[in-house]
């Protein structure tokens, strides 16, 4: 298990970094979408995991997202990426508003330049 990196502040595309208070189940559902109800992402990772990077180029700036964890999908998965089809939602985690390139949202801003280690050291 390596540490979760966001992409660098260079790129042209935006992106949220979410970081849960506890590690998520492999398979428990991860989806993204806007405050319209829009699908930006429904993924179901095939480990155990604490964070998630999503980058593309359907989030926008300025722009409110909703986070959600579990739930299920009706849409074609390949390699646990849902296209189509309807979510059924789970739990939702946390609101999101894009604030630049790389936005961090959860319970632990851990990883973010200035937040703070897990320990609650300042890094």
């Amino acid at each position: 298990a390596g540490m979760a990196q966001a992409p660098d502040t260079s790129s042209t595309q935006y992106s949220v970094m979410v970081t849960y208070s506890s590690a998520q189940a492999a398979g428990t559902m991860v989806h993204i979408e806007s405050a319209d109800g829009e699908d930006i992402l429904t993924f179901s990772p095939a480990k155990a995991y604490q964070s998630v990077v999503v980058c593309s180029p359907d989030l926008k700036e300025g722009s409110t997202y909703g986070v959600y964890s579990g739930g299920s999908s009706t849409g074609t998965v390949a390699d646990g990426l849902y296209t189509g089809g309807t979510y059924t939602a789970g739990t939702q985690v946390t609101g999101v508003t894009i604030s630049g390139i790389v936005t961090y949202a959860g319970s632990s801003r851990a990883g973010q330049p200035g937040g703070r280690s897990p320990g609650g050291m300042p890094q």
